[in-house]
């Protein structure tokens, strides 16, 4: 048993201990059968949320009313959630009951794939009621029970499916594959929020290519925003190894360069995905400085990061691998222009105005970029007294 479990195991033991079903449950599972690196460690058992709580001193009630609770244990935090069942589906996202029960079976027949519907006992067992296991030896996505069952009750399945392909390695099943086909108009009751989530995971597994000419191949990629008249341009898209990229600005500004978004456009397009201000400004400017040529200037107004970004997209789109030795250099010419922003420069505008003896108004700003300009393309030194200088030669011109 790998040291995340037995770090778990008191949790798991208190609650047996009191007479209770529990088991380690899902992806940590899962990950375990695979030898792969596991994440969260999640916890089932047929105690109450109220039973979990007064078992342990630090909890958190995150969703009591559909059975889950977060355990505190010295340094780490568990999921414990009760048994349950779950009535009719509002929307094809969210049950409208939740009923709980006391029998991991049961519980389990409600997840959505079979190799997230095992669970493993106290001793290390892995009890797998749906062929998981199988599934997992075979690389086959498939769901737990009827497919189109599963996907009316909650349609993100669906776009969960395809991630877990591009994670994993495997394929889909062939009912699976036929039920998205069938469904996957069901897509657009789902909130764009949790869309975004699972599309940008699926971006950045290793077999993304085989998930993206997945979901083209469904048509499930015209339920996602901004892809309805993209199939041939998201097709390039698919080649492109974003699993090499390290930030979402990296993966959107791939996006807006392969599907030709207009960059007037890329607000737009980039909103309907709600992404962060932060992550739309930068990916727009990283698909700015694509392309772009590395002088003085164009380093100096693109910055570091961008100029990195776009360099690493523009090496993983033409060799599918990154350069190192050529990115450090870019990092190091970058670092070697005189100064990084209008702040660095040794002159301000009062400097200006007290050197010119005239009112403030637009001519500040505007020879102020001309200094600027002469600086970090090596014109002019960044002192003080040889601005001066300059500006005093200018003014005789």
């Amino acid at each position: 048993m790998e040291q995340v479990f037995i770090k778990a195991l008191p949790v798991l033991r208190t609650l047996i201990e009191a007479g209770h079903q529990a088991y380690f449950v899902g992806g940590a599972v899962r990950d375990s059968y695979m030898k792969r690196t596991i994440g969260d460690v999640d916890i089932a058992t047929d105690a109450a949320p109220d039973q979990v709580q007064r078992l342990f001193q630090r909890t958190v009630d995150v969703g009591k009313e559909h059975g889950t609770i977060i355990v505190l244990w010295e340094d780490e935090t568990y999921e414990v959630t009760t048994f349950r069942t779950e009535s009719e589906y509002e929307d094809y996202r969210r049950p409208s009951d939740v009923q709980f029960i006391t029998s991991l079976e049961e519980d389990l027949k409600r997840r959505d794939l079979t190799i997230n519907a095992m669970a493993m006992t106290a001793d290390g067992k892995v009890l797998d009621y749906f062929g998981g296991k199988k599934d997992i030896d075979q690389k086959l996505i498939r769901t737990v029970g009827k497919p189109v069952d599963r996907f009316q009750e909650d349609a993100l399945r669906m776009l969960r499916a395809v991630r877990f392909m591009s994670q994993l390695g495997f394929t889909l099943s062939p009912d699976t594959e036929e039920a998205i086909t069938k469904e996957k108009t069901l897509l657009s009751h789902v909130s764009v929020e949790r869309k975004t989530v699972e599309f940008e995971k699926l971006l950045q597994g290793r077999a993304s290519r085989q998930a993206l000419q997945t979901l083209i191949h469904t048509g499930l990629y015209e339920e996602l925003p901004g892809f309805y008249h993209q199939r041939e341009n998201l097709l390039a898209a698919s080649e492109f190894p974003f699993y090499s990229l390290t930030s979402r600005e990296e993966l959107w500004a791939v996006l807006l360069i392969d599907l030709e978004i207009d960059l007037k456009d890329a607000p737009l397009f980039l909103k309907a995905w709600k992404l962060p201000g932060k992550v739309m400004k930068e990916a727009i400017h990283i698909a700015h400085t694509f392309g772009q040529s590395l002088d003085a200037m164009s380093m100096y107004k693109a910055g570091e990061k961008s100029i990195v970004a776009a360099a690493k997209i523009s090496q993983l789109r033409q060799n599918k691998r990154l350069d190192d030795e050529k990115l450090k250099d870019i990092q190091n010419t970058y670092q070697s222009l005189p100064i990084k922003s209008l702040k660095d420069l040794d002159f301000t505008g009062k400097d200006l105005l007290a050197l010119r003896n005239r009112p403030a108004g637009k001519w500040v700003s505007e020879e102020l970029q001309q200094i600027e300009q002469a600086v970090v393309t090596g014109k002019l030194s960044n002192q003080k007294k040889h601005i001066e200088e300059w500006l005093k030669t200018c003014a005789q011109h």
